[in-house]
């Protein structure tokens, strides 16, 4: 049976796991996202096949509210659609970690915010099918 449920395991929340991402993701856009992902290998200590980490800047909208508001409805379009990305990941034996980052000031409806996040999550397939382009650091 397929599970639609976005547990603590598959958030990224922890600071050396967010840092990690930052310093040696790489990055998309679909407007209104920003994605910076990072494939792992299989044998990481990291629990579940995808992690995901939602961002709304205090910058563009200032009230909690707001950007709790945008936070929910992008973790709710994507866990509805996360099947095909954790199948592609378990197929490569990799594990993806994500952060979807907000970048417009208005709010968007939530029709637009799961087509948003299915370019996302065939984007992060594509990514993690393709060959990888880093070479090992000595």
């Amino acid at each position: 049976m397929k599970t639609y449920t976005l547990p603590k395991t598959e958030r990224l929340y922890l600071r050396d796991a967010i840092s990690q991402l930052y310093a040696k993701g790489s990055s998309f856009m679909v407007f209104p996202y920003r994605v910076v992902y990072r494939v792992l290998p299989d044998d990481d200590s990291q629990v579940a096949r995808v992690a995901i980490m939602t961002v709304a800047p205090k910058k563009r909208f200032k009230h909690a509210v707001d950007r709790n508001h945008v936070k929910r409805l992008t973790r709710e379009a994507y866990r509805t659609a996360k099947l095909p990305l954790i199948e592609t990941c378990e197929q490569q034996h990799c594990r993806l970690a994500f952060a979807m980052l907000y970048c417009d000031s208005r709010f968007i409806s939530f029709a637009d915010t799961q087509k948003c996040v299915g370019k996302i999550i065939r984007k992060l397939q594509n990514s993690v099918t393709a060959p990888s382009t880093e070479t090992p650091k000595p």
